[in-house]
């Protein structure tokens, strides 16, 4: 059994991620409906990366992610992908969505 998160990146640094999820929908779902706190995080914490510039990139993170599972923007050291994790069901359970 595997489950599923994304985490969004600046630099080395993880800026927003989502809960732990048994399908991989849900994950695309938490990152449209957080779109504006994603915003506000890479912000808070990188003054290189306008709102701007990531609306203009917002549709190209969301279709890689679906496809490929990760984004990088190197020019701008954003980073955001999808986690896939195994789920050891003999250890009990894990607090997921």
């Amino acid at each position: 059994m595997k489950a599923y998160c994304a985490s969004f990146n600046v630099g080395n640094v993880e800026v927003w991620g989502t809960n732990l999820y048994l399908d991989k929908n849900s994950v695309f779902l938490e990152i449209k409906e957080s779109k504006d706190e994603i915003f506000e995080r890479i912000d808070d914490f990188s003054l290189s990366v306008t709102e701007e510039k990531l609306d203009s990139i917002w549709s190209e993170v969301i279709l890689n992610i679906k496809k490929y599972g990760k984004y990088k923007d190197k020019i701008n050291e954003l980073d955001f992908f999808i986690l896939e994790q195994p789920i050891l069901e003999k250890f009990g359970s894990c607090n997921i969505g």
